[in-house]
């Protein structure tokens, strides 16, 4: 099996001129911001220090891998949550699309565990259509609306993907984690079992979105915020590939 390549020396860095895009939840009483860390470097490292420090407070500051990720080579695109002051109250970054298996992270998660054979497998298969991967998503104590943040943030993998003009979108996490994602057209892949990231006291599963079904598997509580977001990016018109990166292109808008 390819040793899986470092995130920083497969993805190109992303353009100083990426247009950006927002849109408002009601829910949560927060703007999200969609930038790219070259864009928005300030905003890039409060997200990541937020990151960071909700990470710590679980005890698995390590997954950040905060020197591995700050210079922003290997993130396309993140999301920030900003709440009515302006601070950062949480976020998820992007990564891809992938142009083989052996670029994302979810291949070091698996290395050497069982379910290896299939990561690669169901990675691999749906490259000709576009694959992005959802990373270092957090929610800060701080928010007001906390719970209805996390499932604004759980609505963030299906505007990547329209976004990037892709298909498919995958995450790893705990299965409470996944629990939420799913709310939002996520499903588990139960094919693939679970694996000790990143340690013992966890059990990090795989989940997939499809560009093509998750609305028929958005709950309907999500389903109204899930589309009130979407006409507002849609109002943006933000152009297909604009925040593709160098190099990735052919990545992007084949499905």
């Amino acid at each position: 099996m390819t040793r899986a390549a470092s995130a920083s020396s497969v993805t190109a860095v992303p353009t100083t001129t990426a247009s950006e895009c927002d849109y408002f939840d009601a829910t949560s009483n927060c703007r999200f911001l969609v930038a790219t860390p070259a864009s928005h470097p300030r905003l890039w490292r409060e997200y990541l220090d937020g990151a960071r420090e909700n990470y710590r407070h679980h005890g698995v500051e390590s997954v950040v891998e905060y020197d591995a990720i700050v210079d922003g080579f290997s993130t396309t695109l993140f999301f920030v949550a900003l709440d009515n002051v302006g601070r950062v109250v949480g976020g998820v970054r992007v990564q891809g699309p992938y142009m083989c298996a052996d670029q994302a992270h979810a291949v070091q998660e698996w290395t050497d565990h069982p379910g290896i054979v299939q990561v690669y497998a169901m990675i691999d298969g749906r490259i000709p259509s576009g694959v992005i991967e959802l990373k270092t998503a957090w929610c800060g104590a701080q928010a007001e609306r906390r719970g209805e943040l996390t499932s604004a943030l759980s609505r963030i993998a299906p505007h990547a993907l329209s976004l990037l003009g892709v298909r498919f979108a995958f995450a790893t996490a705990a299965g409470y984690v996944l629990d939420r994602w799913a709310t939002c057209g996520g499903v588990l892949e139960e094919s693939i079992p679970g694996v000790p990231y990143p340690d013992e006291r966890y059990s990090t599963r795989m989940m997939w979105w499809d560009k093509r079904t998750y609305v028929d598997k958005t709950h309907n509580t999500q389903l109204p915020s899930l589309l009130a977001e979407a006409a507002q990016l849609e109002r943006v018109r933000v152009p297909v590939g604009s925040f593709a990166t160098d190099g990735l292109g052919d990545g992007v808008g084949r499905e």
